[in-house]
């Protein structure tokens, strides 16, 4: 009887104990784990670490990607931050509310994007599905998108340039509650150059015809067509500009002279301003009043800047020509908007060989670093180094500077995903500290202008 009766207290003192444990596990879920949840929250200001981070995924800035295609950012922003995980045919910034965003168009599926440049995730716009977006230019203050693509025609079998013009309409300011429908209108088929002017009302294209080509400027607001350009020769690239003047280049070789018009479209006139560069490629302003080029000299890659109104020389001569001391082309460059400052990826090493040709091809690729230059003092400064900050290498191209000036954004051609750069304070090149460690002495000299 007494074994039995000890078997007994054992039991109830078992279950007493776990009934004390429940009692204070719940009390410990209750009342301590508000606690625990804002230490939590000092930790990860997000929130706990998503799966992705747990897991090793994509952290080079300290951030977890959204499966929408955003980032959220820690407290600390970093230099560079990846705006978009798929492929980007191009991108927009426009400031709404205060909040300055970048729209982009995901190159498979056509459809937009917008995300906030400082943290929140991406929020998809549109949901019309255009495949195989090779060029995506902004108009209409973002608020319209010109997607080009090429398609096979089913009659002939021959793959004819298709041009969708689409428009954004959003619901309401916050852009969010829902996704649209892109309202697309066409552009006439087989178009080989388009250019967007910088403030978003006209668009200049340019077709093939029997005798050359020939160039119209369309207004996206009305929808007028005015044909104001004809052309024996086909083989420009052309630049709209604000005032309905055309930038015109000839296309580049390195081995071939390239040419460089002005073009007025009202009095039909050219007005020649660089003339007889192998390799040439140009960036003008909104205005054109300064044109950046870049050509190949001896098979090395140099850039200039041809100024309209001139540049003050030696003992007073005008010149309108000047040396920016870095070894990039224009099309990784982006004007500032006093159209006197500039922002370039720029490859250390100066490559050999036939530039920009073998780089269109995707033979050749680079890898940028990030500086500034001021046009009028020829002065270049140091801004970062992605292999230093983020362990990351930018072949940059289609690169835009956002509507505050705080940030580069641009596509890396590697593999076309869209990035942002916060643009940095720095000093003048002149102070040797805010350069790369590692510049041979030859590429200190040549970033250093001298």
């Amino acid at each position: 009887m007494e074994q039995q009766s000890s078997k007994k207290w054992l039991w109830i003192s078992l279950g007493g104990v776990f009934i004390l444990l429940i009692i204070g596990g719940l009390w410990w879920f209750f009342v301590r784990g508000s606690e625990v949840g804002e230490t939590i929250g000092q930790l990860f200001p997000f929130g706990a670490p998503t799966e992705s981070t747990a897991q090793g995924g994509n952290n080079n800035n300290d951030s977890t990607f959204d499966q929408t295609g955003g980032f959220e950012t820690n407290s600390q922003e970093q230099m560079f931050r990846q705006l978009a995980s798929v492929p980007v045919a191009g991108a927009y910034t426009l400031i709404r509310g205060g909040v300055e965003y970048v729209r982009y168009v995901e190159k498979e599926t056509g459809h937009t994007y917008e995300i906030a440049l400082k943290g929140g995730v991406a929020q998809q716009l549109t949901n019309t599905t255009i495949p195989r977006i090779a060029l995506a230019d902004w108009a209409d203050n973002g608020n319209a998108v010109v997607l080009r693509t090429l398609e096979k025609n089913p009659l002939s079998g021959r793959e004819v340039v298709k041009t969708h013009l689409g428009r954004i309409k959003l619901s309401s300011a916050s852009s969010s509650d829902q996704t649209m429908a892109l309202d697309v209108e066409f552009l006439p088929d087989n178009i080989i150059a388009l250019s967007v002017a910088e403030d978003g009302k006209n668009l200049f294209y340019l077709r093939k015809t029997a005798n050359g080509s020939a160039g119209s400027i369309f207004n996206v607001g009305t929808k007028k067509t005015t044909a104001v350009f004809q052309s024996p020769f086909s083989e420009w690239l052309p630049q709209l500009l604000n005032d309905d003047t055309v930038l015109l280049t000839t296309k580049p070789s390195g081995n071939v002279a390239g040419y460089s018009y002005r073009y007025d479209s009202k009095t039909k006139t050219l007005e020649r301003l660089v003339r007889a560069k192998k390799g040439l490629t140009t960036l003008g302003t909104m205005t054109g009043s300064r044109v950046l080029y870049g050509e190949n000299i001896s098979q090395n890659i140099a850039l200039s800047v041809y100024n309209k109104a001139g540049f003050s020389g030696d003992e007073g001569v005008r010149i309108y020509e000047s040396t920016v001391p870095l070894s990039t082309l224009p099309e990784k460059c982006a004007w500032q908007r006093d159209g006197i400052r500039l922002l370039c990826g720029s490859f250390l090493s100066n490559p050999s060989g036939l530039i920009p040709d073998t780089w269109y091809q995707g033979v050749v690729s680079f890898s940028d670093t990030f500086w500034s230059t001021d046009t009028n003092t020829g002065t270049v400064t140091f801004l970062a180094d992605p292999k230093t900050e983020i362990q990351q290498e930018f072949d940059v191209v289609h690169p835009l500077i956002s509507s505050n000036e705080d940030y580069f954004i641009f596509i890396n051609k590697k593999d076309e995903m869209l990035w942002a750069m916060r643009i940095p304070e720095k000093t003048a090149v002149s102070d040797t500290e805010t350069l790369p460690a590692d510049l041979s002495p030859a590429e200190l000299q040549d970033a250093q202008g001298s």
